[in-house]
């Protein structure tokens, strides 16, 4: 009475386990190795076999111990215990294979199995059966029976809980995929919209011909400089300048020959001025550049003559005329602009040789 009692309180420990590991387990594999090899030791068989069915066939997804040898077969339900107990809904038990009419008896003369003893996995239809083979004769009683059938109930639930996770977590891979698609998507959107929008800005601001600002720019670009360096106290200087011949070049030669005069004409400009200085071309001939000056800087006719002589090793003569920032109070950049020009026509009028150059105050 004791070992019995001792025997029954062991398989009830071992169930607990059972059901622990079905809990732990999160994948199908996993859970068809628990519940193949528990089957085997709580109702002490030779061996088990998993058994999943669809409509068709009977598919042994996992085996342990001794036992047909089937693993990874797939055989006709009519064929196969499973199916029996599939379609009936209850337990199986068989005490000789090779009596019993319920079962072919072909697919058993070439295997060690003897008895068996199969349940329905139930869950909301069956799914398949849980089986223990046994070599020697053995008829299967209620205990062994009632056993089998609880470890089959948990596996049932076990493994629909897989199929949702694993249908809950494809669909999320699924999604994410879409969502890194449409994320890919509306990135290059994004880019493709801030190109254009940079394409427009940049057009709006840039005079086509020659690749400098244009007179928008020049006032966005320098204005937002000027009100920068007054706010610091430093001082700017604006050079106005009057490209000489764009006319006689239209009219003798075409448009043609003035827009590349005009071209050469911006490529001194660009390469004599700094980079951080505003250069545009305002609209026909004129021209401007707008320069930060730190707290140290050369004499201003210093800085216009190196203009002037980078126009005359280009063969471009122009007139130049420059007015720096006052100290005494706040311009305008309309304001420096007009006095630059005033200078730049004082320049003009004195006619001394190319030196065509005026400073403003």
């Amino acid at each position: 009475m004791a070992e019995k009692y001792a025997d029954a309180r062991l398989g009830v420990e071992d169930l607990i386990t059972v059901i622990q590991d079905l809990s732990l387990a999160r994948t199908s594999p996993e859970i068809h190795r628990v519940i193949s090899r528990a089957a085997r030791r709580l109702n002490q068989a030779n061996g088990s076999a998993l058994v999943l069915t669809d409509d068709r066939v009977a598919r042994h997804v996992d085996e342990d111990g001794t036992g047909p040898g089937w693993k990874g077969r797939r055989i006709p339900l009519d064929s196969d215990i499973a199916g029996w107990c599939v379609r009936h809904r209850r337990p199986v038990v068989v005490d000789d294979v090779r009596a019993d009419i319920r079962l072919p008896v072909a697919p058993y003369w070439s295997t060690p199995v003897t008895s068996l003893l199969a349940v329905p996995i139930r869950g909301r239809q069956p799914m398949g059966a849980l089986v223990n083979y046994w070599t020697e004769t053995h008829r299967a009683g209620p205990d062994d029976i009632r056993l089998l059938q609880t470890i089959a109930d948990s596996a049932a639930l076990a493994l629909e809980n897989a199929e949702v996770r694993a249908f809950t977590e494809e669909r999320v891979r699924e999604r994410t995929v879409e969502l890194e698609q449409l994320n890919s998507r509306l990135q290059n959107e994004i880019h493709e919209r801030r190109k254009a929008e940079e394409e427009v800005r940049r057009l709006s601001l840039v005079d086509e011909l020659t690749g400098l600002y244009n007179r928008r720019g020049f006032h966005l670009l320098a204005g937002r400089e000027l009100k920068s360096i007054q706010r610091t106290g430093r001082r700017a200087l604006v050079l106005y300048i009057d490209l000489d011949g764009l006319k006689r070049a239209n009219d003798t030669k075409g448009h043609d020959a003035g827009d590349r005069l005009l071209q050469r004409a911006a490529g001194v400009l660009r390469a004599t001025a700094r980079e951080t200085d505003v250069t545009a071309r305002l609209g026909g001939d004129e021209f401007a550049v707008f320069m930060t000056m730190g707290y140290d800087h050369p004499p201003l006719p210093l800085i216009v003559e190196r203009f002037l002589a980078a126009a005359r090793r280009a063969g471009v003569k122009w007139s130049i005329g420059a007015t720096p920032t006052p100290t005494e109070r706040v311009v305008s950049l309309d304001d420096l602009l007009s006095g630059a020009d005033e200078a730049m026509y004082r320049g003009r009028r004195a006619r001394r040789g190319d030196r065509q150059v005026a400073v403003g105050r």
